[in-house]
């Protein structure tokens, strides 16, 4: 078994010092898709559930952001909840949980984000009540290091 301190500056330059899945590239067109009636998860979206995926977005700014989350589109947004709750999000936002993060606001950033961890797909009542479909469980580095 590798050091921790060995396994941790791997991880951090770069390398990949376990069998961690390398993470699947996941672009936001390829969440959903329209059909007449609705707008329902692509095969790609459900093929990945589980699995460690990529994606490229940007924060959304949030009026009253979730503790230890936030939500990541394909453009930036800013949603006034008041009435509609997370209406003004596109159907194709991602929830991402940051688990270090647990019981604070995730500090917001106008900056484009690359975001790896876990997928997960299907409806959810969250902590704070919203509801959520799809998710990804951000990676930890103590979560990489211990598959070593």
């Amino acid at each position: 078994m590798s050091s921790p301190i060995l396994v941790a500056l791997v991880v951090l330059l770069g390398a990949n010092p376990s069998p961690v899945a390398e993470p699947v590239p996941l672009a936001f067109t390829e969440l959903v898709r329209p059909t007449s009636t609705a707008l329902v998860p692509t095969q790609k979206l459900l093929s990945l559930k589980g699995k460690r995926v990529r994606l490229t977005g940007f924060m959304a700014k949030m009026e009253y952001p979730s503790k230890g989350a936030f939500w990541l589109t394909q453009s930036p947004v800013v949603c006034d909840e008041a009435g509609a709750g997370t209406g003004d999000l596109p159907p194709n936002a991602v929830f991402v949980v940051v688990r270090s993060l647990a019981a604070e606001n995730v500090p917001f950033t106008p900056r484009p984000l690359e975001v790896t961890g876990v997928l997960d797909v299907g409806y959810r009542a969250e902590p704070d009540g919203r509801a959520t479909h799809i998710r990804l469980i951000l990676d930890r580095l103590e979560d990489l290091s211990s598959k070593s």
